[in-house]
């Protein structure tokens, strides 16, 4: 068996740019939330954005007997805190507004793979049926925030790191400030030559290449695919997102996508992250929607080497990348 992990390896997008301001710039790495992650700016900014990354990655990591997730997941009783159940509140939210393709409330499918842990293996069929039942039968209180019964568990993998952008993003004072969790980014401020930041965009199967250079001013943006964690059994990949109608790994013909939302829309952390899952699961079969809506910028990459761009987003695609843009059609 054999563990991929693009998302420690490189950053998938990953600001080419930095703030270049007079204040002096410091910069911090660590390991949060199952992802490398970096901060660049103001040393207060640096220091704040840390400290909230570490303190949220604690509440919701699921296998810390510490944490809200796990309390929850493991029916002690205990009282959730304020920032654990508004991610929960506005992840169910999102579900509503957008489908249920992506849900928090899919850790035993999470579980019966063993994604997260040294050990990832595929499930036997009872263990499949048994978490697909649980999850399907599983009914969550948003007032007690608590499951009804043994059914369902609570993993936030596909919002976390979202929430915590949207966290940071509203209490930094700095001029300019980058913070990148490896698949989700947070862009802040204006860079000091007033130019737009440059995101590189990284080939999903060369996590060394990039396939374009996104221009934009200060956003979130999250990438989600198949390359960035995986695991291999019998000359198998499996990958760490899920089709929750049937408890497997999704096939997609999307390999890429990057869902990139202004820094002034509300929850716009959780917005980017939540729909680049969403997106990547769906395929090119319900994109349309998504590349057509004025308050995202979406980049899609196809397993025939094409990517689609969004009307409203600045990229410049890199020379014998073996990629081809091409003209997002309505009609599709």
């Amino acid at each position: 068996m054999r563990i991929g992990s693009l998302a420690v390896a490189v950053i998938c997008c990953f600001a080419l740019t930095g703030c270049s301001f007079k204040a002096p710039q410091t910069e911090r790495t660590l390991f949060v939330m199952d992802t490398a992650a970096s901060v660049k700016g103001t040393e207060k900014d640096v220091e704040l954005a840390v400290d909230t990354l570490t303190d949220l990655g604690k509440r919701f990591d699921r296998y810390d007997p510490e944490s809200d997730i796990y309390s929850i997941n493991h029916r002690l009783g205990n009282a959730v805190s304020d920032a654990a159940a508004e991610l929960i509140k506005q992840s169910v939210r999102l579900s509503d507004t957008y489908g249920e393709t992506v849900s928090i409330f899919a850790g035993s499918i999470t579980d019966a793979w063993k994604i997260g842990s040294e050990n990832p293996t595929v499930p036997s069929e009872e263990t499949l049926s048994d978490a697909l039942n649980s999850f399907q039968n599983a009914d969550f209180s948003l007032d007690s925030m608590s499951f009804a019964d043994k059914n369902g568990s609570v993993d936030v993998g596909s919002v976390a790191k979202g929430y915590a952008l949207d966290k940071i993003s509203g209490q930094l004072t700095g001029e300019c400030c980058v913070v990148s969790m490896t698949s989700s980014v947070l862009l802040y401020g204006k860079k000091a030559d007033s130019e737009k930041f440059s995101v590189a965009i990284r080939d999903p199967d060369d996590g060394t290449k990039s396939v374009g250079t996104l221009h934009t001013e200060e956003c979130f943006l999250s990438t989600s695919g198949g390359s960035e964690r995986y695991f291999e059994s019998n000359g198998k990949r499996y990958i760490h997102i899920f089709d929750l109608s049937s408890g497997t790994p999704c096939r997609s013909d999307l390999t890429s996508v990057t869902v990139i939302v202004g820094r002034d829309t509300e929850w716009g952390g959780m917005l980017s992250d939540f729909l680049s899952t969403l997106v990547f699961i769906g395929g090119t079969e319900s994109l349309g929607k998504f590349m057509n809506d004025p308050q995202l910028g979406v980049i899609a990459l196809t397993d025939k080497n094409t990517i689609y761009v969004s009307e409203n987003v600045d990229f410049s695609p890199a020379e014998n990348s073996g990629y081809k843009v091409e003209e997002w059609k309505n009609e599709r």
